[in-house]
């Protein structure tokens, strides 16, 4: 879990610069353009152990989605 939070701060921190609304031919990186995982669901009648590990799934895929969209915002806005 800790190797994958430290891919969502890397990745909110990607040194990426806008040019006002041209790209100046500059394409954003090819991780950031994959589409986010859907989170393990957990069985029918799912245990505490179960519960626990979807949770912790859903919450490290949406992390990792959300820095994605993160450096995206920034790669097209800039620091603005």
């Amino acid at each position: 879990m800790r190797q994958l939070l430290r891919l969502a701060g890397l990745l909110c921190v990607m040194p990426l610069t806008a040019c006002g609304t041209s790209l100046g031919g500059r394409h954003p990186d090819a991780s950031l353009l994959t589409k986010c995982e859907r989170p393990i669901a957990p069985s029918d009648n799912p245990t505490d152990n179960e519960v626990a590990n979807a949770w912790n799934d859903a919450v490290e895929k949406y992390l990792i989605c959300e820095a994605k969209h993160d450096a995206l915002v920034y790669f097209f806005n800039g620091d603005k």
